[in-house]
């Protein structure tokens, strides 16, 4: 409520309140919640009086806004550090993902004789977020848990929970909460949110159901959470339930309940239903913000994710680290790459965020996308963290787009070094020789991958229809209605040569025949599932397909023929982003 929160500042003006401690205090917190950091700092200075307290709402700030520097300097300088201070502190290296500063302030807490409570511990294991943390770290602060009484702790159980989750180990997850004997909301919520960040989001949803059955109350985390997974499958009628549900319960109004709805509707292919549950603009958080952004990046709507970005700093909301990947990301995939390289470098230097690996991505995305292949090497090389599996897979699939099997080569050794199992390494780099017309370097990759034994990730598309969601796979024939599906296909076929279509074998990806490749072209995944569609959905409505991975350009092209003669609207959602394809146009602009 920000709006009226401005209010009562200049009630506190007028009537001479700011010279209370604990007003001050409030309204830097206030500020800093906004992450309005310069307001809640000049704030703090005019504050005549100043406790512990007040310095802890500033070690904070800092650690809300990712100035951790500032923030240790804040802790070095306080004359008095209490459990809260420490707390703030640790919690903050946790949050910027500062595992090892976490660890190592937790261990200066306890030689300190400092009091640890169940918000220490669940900060610190905060901080472990992968496997090798779990090694160093997690285990021994899971049997340091064990050891002094924590364990029984309803917050501690729910933060081992995710951590396990988060570090990989899900079973463990399961097995603590399993041997919970009286769960309460916390473990249930935090199981949920673990099986939904982490792949099993079905799980998830089968746990809310499960909760309702025992009688548990469900409130505004569960349901949050759940609307995630629903996001996640992209399974829109669940996902109106849940929201059907969140009304019934008096939640729809909760912040985390409206940003998951608007995020749900958003990955469901509806971004107008997701702007029709959106507050005023007065009214937004800076996660509102940021979901809108990344709903109109994923969408096509580029120039109005740059626009919103805009708004939102008029409106007095300053955007965090999760604002400039969305940013980014929309000027990625729109093309605008001067305008991605000038916001990155703003990040930076205007609002002193530093840079983050997720950021890094898309400025390798936005680079190679466009084809400034020699541009992305550089900044990989000059990347002031160490380049991660997404930074080297971006680059290797920008190879791919655009031809260059050199760099190609290198960067899938970097990856395959990184993780030897990686099928995508294997995969794309196949693709750039193949491409390439290189068939022989491309079966040598092929042949790695058989050695050490790396499975390839199969391609899969399917349409939900009511209840049943129908799914395919490359040339599948299981489905009962796959004689009229490739029939569709042959009709399909016939109407868009007609139209001017001519396919693009560059995508078959096999060293034959040009009519063997145009055959294996008609045998995608999402050209099945788009028959199916056809088949079943009543003239006129539209279709949705969704895949796992990323469309082929030449299925792009059949979609954009097919949605203009048949006068039909289409929306695909791949592994990348939503396609809205109308009239034989796409939104991407055939750029993604």
């Amino acid at each position: 409520m920000f709006r009226e929160g401005i209010q009562i500042h200049d009630f506190v003006l007028k009537s001479g309140f700011l010279s209370d401690v604990f007003v001050g205090t409030s309204l830097v917190h206030f500020y800093g919640t906004y992450g309005l950091a310069s307001n809640a700092m000049r704030l703090f200075e005019e504050m005549p009086d100043k406790n512990v307290v007040s310095w802890t709402a500033l070690v904070t700030l800092y650690c809300k806004s990712g100035l951790m520097t500032e923030a240790r300097k804040v802790f070095q300088t306080l004359p008095r550090r209490d459990e809260v201070t420490w707390n703030a502190l640790i919690g903050g290296h946790a949050d910027n993902e500062e595992a090892e500063k976490a660890i190592e302030a937790f261990k200066l807490m306890r030689e300190q004789s400092m009091g640890i409570s169940y918000i220490t511990i669940a900060n610190v294991l905060g901080a472990c977020t992968t496997a090798i943390d779990l090694l160093e770290h997690g285990m021994s602060i899971h049997s340091y848990i064990v050891q002094k009484g924590f364990g029984s702790d309803e917050y501690v159980q729910s933060s081992l929970i995710s951590m396990y989750a988060k570090c990989g180990d899900i079973d463990s997850s399961c097995r603590i909460f399993d041997a919970i004997p009286n769960k309460k909301n916390a473990a249930w919520n935090a199981l949920i949110a673990a099986s939904a960040k982490h792949g099993y989001a079905e799980e998830a949803l089968k746990l809310l159901i499960n909760m309702k059955r025992d009688g548990i109350r469900l409130d505004q985390f569960g349901i949050s959470e759940c609307l995630a997974a629903t996001a996640q499958l992209a399974v829109l009628e669940e996902g109106q339930q849940l929201h059907g549900l969140a009304v019934k319960l008096g939640l729809d109004s909760d912040p985390f309940v409206a940003n998951a709805t608007m995020d749900m509707y958003g990955k469901c292919g509806e971004i107008e239903d997701a702007l029709r549950t959106i507050g005023q603009p007065i009214d937004r958080s800076r996660l509102s913000w940021n979901i809108l952004i990344s709903s109109f990046a994923k969408h096509g709507h580029f120039e109005k994710a740059i626009k919103t970005f805009h708004e939102m700093q008029e409106l007095g909301v300053k955007p965090d680290q999760v604002t400039f990947v969305s940013l980014l990301s929309a000027c990625s995939h729109g093309g605008l790459v001067e305008e991605g390289l000038r916001y990155y470098y703003s990040m930076t230097k205007e609002f002193n965020i530093p840079p983050r690996i997720a950021h890094c991505v898309c400025m390798i995305d936005l680079l190679g996308r466009s084809g400034r292949l020699t541009e992305a090497e550089t900044f990989i090389k000059e990347m002031p963290i160490p380049p991660s599996d997404f930074v080297w897979r971006s680059l290797l699939a920008a190879c791919k787009v655009h031809g260059n099997p050199e760099l190609g080569r290198k960067a899938a050794e970097n990856l395959i070094a990184l993780d030897p199992s990686d099928d995508s390494a294997y995969v794309l780099y196949s693709n750039v020789c193949s491409t390439s017309g290189r068939w022989g370097d491309a079966e040598n990759v092929r042949s790695q991958m058989g050695s050490r034994k790396v499975q390839k990730q199969p391609a899969c598309s399917w349409v939900k229809l009511k209840n049943q969601v129908s799914s395919f796979g490359v040339g599948d024939n299981s489905h009962p209605q796959s004689p009229e599906i490739y029939k569709k296909l042959d009709e399909l076929k016939k109407r868009i040569i007609e139209a001017g279509y001519v396919p693009d074998t560059s995508y078959a990806l096999q060293d034959t025949d040009e009519e063997q490749k145009e055959h294996n072209l008609w045998n995608h995944s999402e050209r099945l599932a788009l028959a199916f569609a056809l088949i079943n959905t009543p003239e006129g409505s539209t279709l949705k397909v969704f895949k796992n991975l990323r469309v082929c350009g030449d299925c792009h092209s059949v979609f954009k023929f097919v949605s203009g003669i048949l006068g039909r609207k289409i929306i695909l959602r791949d592994a990348f982003r939503f396609h809205h394809f109308a009239g034989g146009n796409c939104s991407c602009s055939d750029y993604w």
